[in-house]
């Protein structure tokens, strides 16, 4: 019976996973991957307590959780990520571990809106091998794998805290998952600067140390030659600063177009938003406008305008006297009834402003006025 066992391999099917022994390689396998087979309250327990004495209880459970957090790759691959929702990927998990003497596991709630899980397992290896050493230094392989699936489900870093310890008598070991800003390496961080720390944890730190300074290093290198690149493109940063200058210049053309409607009649059309800023604007292309033409009429027209605030209202009515004071009369045109609240809002004298709807309305009244000044005088719409 041992010789035909040697010869073959054999293989059997359990609940959805092959178990395999290459005899001719020494392999175990499960699902295709090597795998091993230990006693779990012999074997493992006496692996678990020597590597428990070489570094203590704080140590020990963050190497455990550390590697199961970073041991779940795989799982979440071939189970969690292909599964119709995350619950039944977990579950998949669950069942897998079962089948290959890891413990029962069930991920008891998931809430996506508070980015809170509870997970609850019986009979895991960890618990099983400190029941029979007599101790209870937690579940932390699991606690590691069930942050590193929460991890990827919320999108954020999580840490697992267990709540329940079969290794003190409680039914089954129970973990709450939740975000969190703290790593595995923030608590060993936090081990190195209390009175705590080791000949290992000095030795760990030297080496960050010099990694440090190998790293400042480099980035002293880059910083020289970002300065040396800085100082070459410094020409032609201050090149396209003018090309940028003359090109605010044309868009400031654009956005303030002064039309000449007729002989001595000027628009302005504004569209869009009206701010301080751009009144300003206004104000300036449309004065030297006036004096460029010997304008005798200008239309204002905000038929485009949605939104003015109340500073650049006073703005516009700034324009239209400063226009009248070059010897034109400013009308305005289009403009619409929450703009007409803003404007009376501010409580100024409007006797002068003449309005009309529509700058065809205004249009008309600039070219009779152009005809028949001192009868159209006192004529037009008033605010």
């Amino acid at each position: 019976m041992t010789a035909a066992l040697q010869k073959e391999n054999p293989k059997i099917h359990v609940n959805g996973l092959d178990f395999e022994w290459d005899n001719e390689r020494g392999v175990f396998l499960i699902a295709g991957q090597p795998a091993v087979c230990m006693w779990i309250e012999s074997t493992m327990a006496g692996f678990m307590s020597g590597l428990h004495k070489m570094v203590g209880t704080e140590r020990f459970h963050l190497a455990v959780y550390g590697a199961g957090e970073d041991g779940i790759q795989g799982e979440w691959e071939h189970f969690i990520a292909p599964a119709p929702s995350y619950e039944e990927g977990l579950a998949l998990v669950g069942a897998a571990a079962n089948n290959v003497g890891l413990g029962l596991w069930e991920c008891v709630s998931l809430d996506r809106e508070k980015k809170e899980a509870h997970f609850r397992a019986k009979n895991s290896w960890e618990a099983l091998y400190q029941r029979a050493l007599g101790v209870c230094w937690g579940t932390s392989s699991l606690a590691g794998r069930f942050a590193g699936y929460c991890k990827h489900i919320f999108q954020t870093h999580c840490w697992a805290e267990q709540t329940k310890f079969i290794a003190k008598g409680d039914e089954w070991d129970e973990f709450i998952v939740r975000p969190s800003t703290k790593t595995v390496q923030d608590h060993l961080e936090a081990l190195i600067t209390s009175d705590k720390a080791t000949r290992a944890d000095l030795d760990a730190t030297l080496e960050r140390l010099k990694a440090e300074v190998h790293e400042r290093k480099q980035a002293e290198d880059r910083l020289k030659q970002e300065i040396l690149d800085r100082k070459h493109a410094e020409q032609v940063l201050l090149e396209k600063l003018e090309i940028i200058r003359r090109q605010e210049d044309s868009i400031r053309a654009m956005s303030n177009p002064i039309l000449q409607l007729w002989d001595g009649v000027l628009a302005l059309p504004v569209i869009g938003l009206v701010d301080s800023t751009r009144a300003n604007q206004m104000m300036e292309s449309l004065l030297e406008a006036i004096i460029r033409t010997k304008a005798r009429f200008t239309i204002l027209d905000l038929t485009g305008v949605d939104i003015i605030d109340t500073g650049a209202a006073d703005h516009l009515l700034k324009v239209v006297r400063a226009a009248q004071l070059l010897g034109t009369r400013c009308v305005v045109s289009g403009i619409a009834p929450n703009i007409a609240q803003t404007i009376i809002g501010l409580q100024l004298n409007l006797s002068e402003l003449l309005s009309f709807s529509t700058l065809e309305m205004a249009l008309r009244y600039a070219l009779r006025a152009a005809e028949h000044p001192v009868v159209m005088r006192n004529q037009g719409g008033g605010l």
